[in-house]
């Protein structure tokens, strides 16, 4: 799976590289000259073909087939892959607003353009309008498109669109207008809200309020402690959690505010609620991996809020939270890694160290104001480039993401049930927590892990740092393992491995 977020920043390339196949959201070309008229008319269908299929999709120049840098680049001109250019190239053959982004990267010595292709938020596809043909060598015309043509990408291909697909794409334009007229309904909840607000009375907690009325009412709610009305509010998406899993995004926006008022009970309440659905779907032996999924990404949400709230003393007790068995003996000594082996199994993304998993939330986080209260909304990326919200976000998902597996190798031990998905991504979003962790300053240690000894710490990062700096190399992205903030090294080197 791709997630198709409009980034084209360098990590997001590592992140689509790593994947090493091409799909309905991801084309490889090992090289291309838009002064050929033929390979421009291809681009043109190929870029089209990607907006035409909702969400949109990549396009990387300079890789092989399977993600590998491409040996026929030498002497290309990069400069031709301008995003205005491509985008003026497109909307010459389409009368539809289609935006191209683009970025220019270079990884290991290798140059890479990064094309991103977002599509209309109606999901409407769009025809040409105009004849793309050019003159083969031996002076023969060759059609790539037609006026009135509507072609969209399907796997590695671009094919006419059929009309059994038609009710999956006027579905996403049927979605789109439901979602205009539930923002009309809900600014005026939100309205309403607000006027309760101001009588001095909590609004009401509604499963189904959208997230700007919902963040009002949690806020409302956890300002004036009525507790008792939360944890009520929890039990009863606790029970709708039975029948839906869009229930997690409820639990989640619920554990999230009360983290960011400092209210424990409510926090504790709806970990608790969350945990006990995976708990209970296991035990009952119902595989849900949709559930699963949806569970994980809370999970990481939370985690993330935990972070920013600089409570170091939940996160141990967070996802140190066991699996049921699996089969007769075994079980995961992580819930959240549990829940990461079937998300990957049942293909909801790729693969262990992709860096999808981390896409996939700060995705759905962007598109939820009530998941993080303290980052409501995300600008729409310009330019491909992560705004600061973002980027904030994602530093925060990644330190949650290295303090998670901390955690469970050290309480745990044992380096097969976590892994740092972090490891897609920079070391330098996760330098924070290593020096808040490994400072000088042993407090957040003893808040992290209070029944481990430094030798404890010592011996479960030496195995995470063994892993990450190993995934890191074999896979060519980011360097790990030069401990950038350089508070790990000293931190080992004080507590030696016994011999």
């Amino acid at each position: 799976m791709v997630v198709v977020d409009g980034r084209t920043d360098i990590e997001k390339l590592q992140e689509l590289l790593a994947t090493g196949t091409e799909c309905s959201e991801l084309d490889f070309k090992e090289t291309l000259d838009l002064a050929n008229k033929a390979d421009d008319l291809h681009f043109v269908k190929d870029a089209v073909s990607m907006f035409n299929r909702y969400p949109g999709g990549y396009i990387v120049i300079g890789a092989t087939n399977d993600g590998k840098p491409s040996e026929l680049c030498d002497g290309i001109d990069w400069k031709q892959f301008d995003g205005a250019r491509l985008t003026d190239k497109v909307r010459g053959y389409v009368a539809a607003p289609y935006t191209v982004i683009s970025a220019l990267h270079e990884i290991d010595g290798h140059t890479y353009c990064l094309v991103c292709m977002q599509s209309l938020e109606n999901g409407l596809p769009a025809p040409f309008t105009k004849l793309g043909q050019f003159q083969d060598e031996n002076g023969k015309n060759k059609v790539v498109f037609r006026p009135g043509d509507i072609t969209r990408r399907d796997g590695a291909q671009n094919r006419p669109i059929e009309y059994a697909q038609w009710t999956e794409i006027l579905a996403r334009h049927d979605a789109a207008i439901r979602e205009d007229e539930s923002r009309r309904i809900n600014t005026l909840i939100d309205k309403i809200t607000l006027a309760l607000g101001e009588k001095g009375k909590t609004p009401p907690l509604v499963y189904g309020m959208d997230g700007n009325a919902l963040t009002t009412a949690l806020s409302a709610c956890l300002e004036q402690d009525e507790t008792t009305k939360l944890i009520r509010f929890v039990n009863q998406i606790a029970m709708e959690f039975e029948h839906s899993d869009d229930a997690a995004e409820y639990l989640t926006a619920i554990a999230t505010h009360a983290l960011s008022y400092g209210n424990d009970e409510v926090y504790g309440r709806t970990v608790d609620a969350l945990y006990d659905r995976y708990f209970s779907m296991n035990q009952a032996g119902f595989n849900a991996d949709d559930t699963k999924m949806a569970i994980l990404v809370s999970c990481y949400e939370i985690g993330a809020s935990i972070v920013l709230a600089k409570r170091w003393d939940l996160i141990s007790p967070f996802v140190n939270r066991v699996s049921p068995k699996c089969g007769q003996f075994y079980s995961f000594s992580s819930w959240i890694r549990d829940c990461q082996v079937a998300a990957i199994n049942a293909g909801k993304y790729g693969r262990n160290g992709d860096g999808t998993l981390l896409s996939m939330v700060l995705e759905h986080i962007g598109n939820h104001a009530a998941i993080i209260p303290e980052y409501p909304t995300f600008a729409r990326q310009e330019n491909g480039k992560m705004s600061d919200a973002e980027e904030a976000v994602l530093d925060l998902l990644c330190g949650f993401d290295f303090l998670y597996c901390l955690c469970v190798f050290v309480v745990a031990g044992g380096d097969s049930e976590a892994y740092p998905s972090c490891v897609a991504f920079s070391e330098a979003r996760v330098r924070s927590v290593e020096v808040k962790v490994f400072g000088s300053n042993d407090e957040v240690r003893r808040k992290l892990l209070p029944n481990n000894t430094d030798a404890d710490i010592a011996d479960g990062m030496r195995r995470l740092y063994y892993l990450i700096s190993n995934e890191a190399m074999h896979s060519s992205r980011f360097v790990w393992g030069f401990d950038t903030a350089g508070v790990i090294r000293p931190f080992l080197d004080a507590n030696p491995a016994p011999n």
